[in-house]
């Protein structure tokens, strides 16, 4: 639980403890706001990318190498982004760094499945995911001390340390996917296990509809430096008080599900689709009043999308008797494609992006909505009722 819990925090240190800084170094590097956030939506993309590979390649290595490679890839890359003096080098060290990335988030889910089962897979992944909601509290506040005291340069070495850290403790774990239970095929052979995976109707539609959450999420992590800073004319140091408090919720969402996970999952899903829906309905009619408005909804969002995370995977792992790393390589590259999607529309759609956000949560929540009543409307309302 513990190699997995730091795992799981590696995405939101590599994405929001450089966002306090991100005003200067887009006057340092003389860019666009545009071309300084493909800095994270390239990262989300090949985040995705790098969880949809390496999960079916652990099938047939095993977790225990494959997880080593990406933390050295993952390390390393961030020494170079340290290093780069450009915005183009550094847009390409983010794309190794979110390669290692996505390959540590992909194999460590798929640990989860050959390590607990049942209800237990169910807390184990709730557990996590709080870490993983401690991971935004925790990464904007470090970052903006050590941009403070040293620049923006060394909140990359940081990330590298933090690596090179979960390598150490990935080389003293045991290899939790015994040989006999491997694929005994070659990597291309490795990743048709996706396709095997996604012909099961129900995984597939819950998945998609699920996620969609997401978008809006991940819209609001690339925004929200400028919507507090420019529009709100924050400071550095407020805007990441505020942001870590829209943080601090993505901790409670996966405490509520742990409290809730009595209600069936009919019940559980459309209330995190219905809510966030009427969140974005409040954005667009009011959120450009106060920050403080702007921040309760966002709070608000946080912990409905941070809350779907361990609720879709337990059902998702458990509709997938085998292939456990293909299972997770597509359920982490779901949710960070549509995280990519929410990143890219929030920057290249919107002027206005509390116009953009109310927008995507609405969408969100309606397209969401109508693929898991299609699902359920084919299957009945307890086919998502794993145990």
């Amino acid at each position: 639980m513990f190699l997995i819990a730091l795992c799981t925090v590696v995405a939101p240190f590599s994405t929001d403890m450089y966002m306090p800084a991100l005003p200067e170094m887009k006057v340092y590097f003389g860019t666009t706001d545009a071309i300084l956030n493909l800095t994270l939506v390239l990262f989300f993309l090949f985040f995705a990318v790098g969880t949809l590979v390496f999960g079916p390649i652990s099938e047939r290595n095993g977790r225990r190498p494959v997880l080593a490679f990406g933390l050295i890839l993952y390390s390393a890359a961030s020494f170079g982004c340290m290093v780069v003096p450009t915005i183009g080098l550094l847009i390409g060290m983010r794309v190794v760094q979110a390669l290692g990335a996505g390959c540590m988030i992909a194999v460590s889910t798929a640990i989860v499945k050959d390590q607990f089962e049942g209800a237990v897979q169910g807390t184990v992944l709730t557990v996590t995911q709080v870490f993983s909601g401690a991971g935004p509290i925790l990464a904007p506040v470090v970052g903006a001390i050590i941009y403070a005291f040293v620049g923006w340069r060394m909140v990359f070495v940081f990330q590298a340390v933090f690596g090179i850290v979960i390598l150490v403790v990935v080389l003293l774990m045991c290899e939790t996917l015994p040989k006999g239970e491997r694929l005994d095929t070659g990597v291309i052979r490795s990743l048709t296990r996706l396709g095997v995976v996604m012909r099961n109707r129900t995984f597939a539609l819950f998945m998609i509809g699920i996620v969609t959450l997401h978008m809006p999420m991940m819209a609001y992590v690339a925004s929200s430096s400028y919507v507090y800073q420019d529009f709100f004319a924050f400071s550095p140091n407020k805007y990441t008080l505020f942001f870590a408090v829209t943080a601090l919720f993505s901790i409670i969402g996966p405490i509520t599900y742990s409290f809730a996970k009595r209600k069936n999952a009919f019940t559980m899903s459309f209330a995190f689709l219905t809510i966030p829906t009427a969140v974005g309905i409040v954005l667009l009619l009011f959120g450009h009043w106060s920050p403080v408005l702007y921040l309760i909804l966002m709070a608000i969002l946080m912990m409905c999308a941070a809350g779907t995370r361990p609720f879709s995977m337990t059902i998702l792992l458990n509709l997938q008797e085998r292939d456990a790393g293909a299972a997770s390589a597509l359920m982490n590259f779901a949710f960070t494609i549509m995280g990519t999607i929410g990143m890219f529309l929030i920057t290249g759609l919107w002027h206005d992006y509390i116009l953009g956000m109310g927008i995507l949560c609405v969408a969100a929540g309606v397209i969401g909505g109508i693929l898991i009543a299609v699902l359920l409307k084919k299957d009945g309302r307890h086919s998502l009722d794993v145990f």
